[in-house]
């Protein structure tokens, strides 16, 4: 069944073949990127709090944000994954045709690839000069947020993607739209980084078990059940690392873990999924009361390196992580 595309979408589609037929690829192959948003933003903060006047120079990609044309001028602000840092076009610095080109080229949620040197506006906004530009993907359908609007200085995003179903169905949409489900994202990284990190430290083996069991084992759940062609038989999706660990520690390998996935074919809700990520470790020669303590530190010690404090807030109530 072929998709029907809205009016929107169908002039975005003439663009990107209006485009391709002045010679210019809608989605090249190759981009460049000297510095990204952050990171070209804070090098002209410290060039300009010790009284450099060096010129930045910055080569710099991300999705249009927000668009503001007023005559010969325009504004626009990009998005990269550090941050988001404005772009101003000028007629006089880019001639009146490549103006007006990215004027009726360009829209809401496009990627660009953009050259020229950092400088900051009147209002106090550190600014990309643009010099040359070029187009790294046309945007088809646009994204949930209808658009960013600047007002006092500050950019306000207005219709971001709220709706709960939509957001967890969509979830490039989500992110796209939400930095904090981003943070969340990097949060779950670090933690999981942190993690390794400790256990590392305290002379654990990362190991992997396999997914695929001719025997599910090491927790009473109901398996996911697939069939091996080459080996005609049955086999089930791991619910959990244990028979494999405990294996491995017969091996004389005495300390050891593994971070992954296992599935369950049991219910869903919103906090539960069938597939899932966990973290299960074995120690020779430990009891249970030495786990618990090495536990107590290995949740603190996360807490440490990713909020910078062993005290979190959650759902309003304060929390102490500090053992025991």
């Amino acid at each position: 069944m072929e998709r029907e595309y809205s009016n929107l979408e169908k002039v975005r589609l003439e663009k990107a073949d209006q485009l391709r037929e002045q010679g210019i690829e809608p989605y090249p192959a190759h981009s460049e990127r000297s510095h990204y948003a952050q990171a070209v933003i804070e090098q002209f903060e410290t060039s300009e709090s010790a009284g450099e006047e060096d010129v930045i120079q910055a080569t710099l990609v991300g999705r249009i944000r927000s668009l503001r044309a007023m005559g010969k001028i325009t504004f626009a602000h990009i998005e990269d994954g550090t941050g988001r840092v404005q772009l101003f076009f000028r007629m006089n610095d880019l001639g009146e045709e490549e103006f007006e080109f990215f004027n009726s080229s360009f829209d809401l949620g496009d990627f660009i690839q953009a050259r020229g040197e950092m400088f900051r506006t009147r209002t106090g906004e550190i600014t990309l000069r643009v010099s040359a530009y070029c187009m790294l993907a046309k945007a088809i359908t646009p994204l949930p947020a209808a658009k960013d609007v600047e007002v006092d200085g500050q950019v306000v995003q207005h219709a971001t993607l709220a709706e709960p179903e939509v957001r967890y169905r969509q979830r490039y949409a989500d992110l796209a739209v939400n930095p904090d489900v981003r943070r969340i994202f990097r949060s779950r990284a670090a933690v999981i980084r942190s993690l390794r990190d400790f256990l590392d430290s305290k002379d654990f083996l990362e190991v992997e078990t396999p997914i695929l069991q001719p025997i599910y084992g090491g927790a009473a759940a109901r398996p996911f059940v697939t069939y091996h062609n080459q080996l005609k038989q049955d086999l089930y999706l791991r619910i959990s690392f244990e028979l494999y660990l405990k294996r491995l520690l017969v091996g004389n390998l005495e300390r050891v873990y593994e971070i992954g996935r296992d599935f369950r074919n049991e219910g869903v809700d919103r906090t539960h999924n069938p597939e899932f990520t966990m973290l299960e470790f074995y120690m020779a020669y430990a009891d249970y009361h030495q786990v618990m303590e090495l536990t107590e530190q290995m949740i603190s010690y996360a807490a440490d390196h990713v909020v910078g404090s062993q005290s979190i807030s959650y759902q309003g109530l304060g929390i102490n992580l500090e053992p025991p």
